[in-house]
């Protein structure tokens, strides 16, 4: 049992902060784990579906993981709802199952049902615990398996995790027994930040100066006033407007420097419900930038996907990307500030024999090369 007890102490090493906590008789060891570790912020919420909207919200506005724990049978399936918001907005959940004995599963027990990978494709990953964790291989074995699930959950892009933890009776500790807390080995993520060479930056460069009509659009974002920055210089060197989308948290003054001139547009949807007569021929961009997630705006949505431009750059470190707009042509593999921060600045001077490097972006088969496509596309 001293490997379930050490589950909230890998939490607390890994940044885990809040648990929330839906009791029942099988999750009671992880329940008294948690409630008993010093360094965990617990609620009670008894309602599974509930408790795991709480604990949504609260990773969402920490943006670092929160822990939920529930006991065996259909209290995980009650998850499901929040997993999957978590999953498509990317917010880390740790979500830690309460389940019955592997020997057990299909044996017409009570409160059984089949909890590996519980949440499908709407989790990032699954990992069970190992039932007996008597063998010291097994211990390290449990331990691999909390510090790799809460990396998982927080390595970009977020998401939800779920680790089914199958327990044997007896389930409570005797009277007057102190759990003990560590210590514990944990293994860490430490996150990277992905920068382009020099020949691919000079590219992009070229192909923004080389472009009449060039529009940024931001989807579902973290506010972020670093980026808001990079946004403004960005926008100020190259000319380029800006559109935030209501949920892209774009429209906060971020210093009191901030120039209110090049706040991104934030009111889209006034003038492209009932346009000028040609203002939306006129408006269609020959590249469009993107990053963040989805946009809430129907009009802008369906407005770009029929705008058809030619190069479609989207920015984003790391994972799937989604064609949006069907004209998706790269994926820049960095973090969008350090993306227009590296863009606001002069490139660096290259050799003309020097090769051009694909490193850093991917490009859809059958593209042109940006600097192919010269000046008006």
């Amino acid at each position: 049992m001293q490997a379930v007890h050490n589950i909230p102490e890998i939490c607390v090493q890994l940044g885990i902060t809040d648990v929330v906590l839906s009791p029942g008789s099988r999750c009671a060891p992880l329940t008294i784990a948690f409630a008993r570790h010093p360094g965990i912020a617990v609620r009670t919420v008894p309602d599974e579906r509930a408790a795991a909207f709480i604990a949504l919200g609260l990773a969402q506005a920490q943006r670092r993981a929160v822990a939920l724990v529930c006991t065996s049978g259909t209290a995980g399936l009650n998850y499901a709802p929040a997993v999957a918001e978590a999953y498509f907005q990317q917010i880390p959940l740790v979500l830690f199952t309460a389940d019955r004995p592997p020997e057990w599963i299909d044996q017409l027990d009570g409160q059984t049902i089949r909890q590996t990978d519980l949440y499908g494709a709407h989790a990032k990953g699954s990992f069970t615990f190992p039932a007996d964790t008597t063998h010291t291989d097994a211990q390290w074995h449990a331990t691999r398996i909390v510090s790799e699930a809460v990396g998982l959950a927080e390595q970009f892009p977020a998401g939800p995790v779920q680790v089914n933890v199958p327990l044997r009776e007896p389930f409570y500790p005797k009277q007057g027994e102190e759990l003990q807390f560590g210590p514990v080995k944990v293994t860490r993520e430490l996150p990277g930040r992905p920068q382009l060479p020099a020949a691919v930056l000079q590219e992009l460069h070229e192909a923004i100066r080389g472009t009449s009509r060039v529009l940024v659009v931001a989807g579902q974002h973290p506010a972020d006033t670093e980026l808001l920055l990079a946004l403004q210089q960005f926008a100020a060197i190259h000319h380029v407007p800006v559109v935030g989308d209501l949920i892209a948290n774009l429209h906060l003054p971020a210093a009191a420097t901030y120039d209110q001139r090049l706040r991104p547009l934030g009111r889209q949807d006034v003038f492209m419900a009932v346009p000028e007569p040609g203002l939306k021929e006129a408006l269609k961009p020959e590249l469009l930038i993107t990053f963040g997630q989805s946009l809430i705006s129907k009009a802008l949505k369906l407005y770009l996907r029929n705008a058809k431009p030619a190069q479609h750059w989207h920015i984003q470190p790391a994972g799937p990307v989604a064609d949006t707009f069907q004209s998706l042509t790269k994926v820049v593999r960095m973090e969008p500030v350090d993306f227009f921060a590296a863009l606001t600045s002069p490139p660096s001077p290259l050799s003309k024999s020097r090769e051009k490097s694909d490193v850093g972006f991917v490009e859809s088969s059958g593209s042109p090369s940006l600097l192919e496509r010269g000046s008006g596309g």
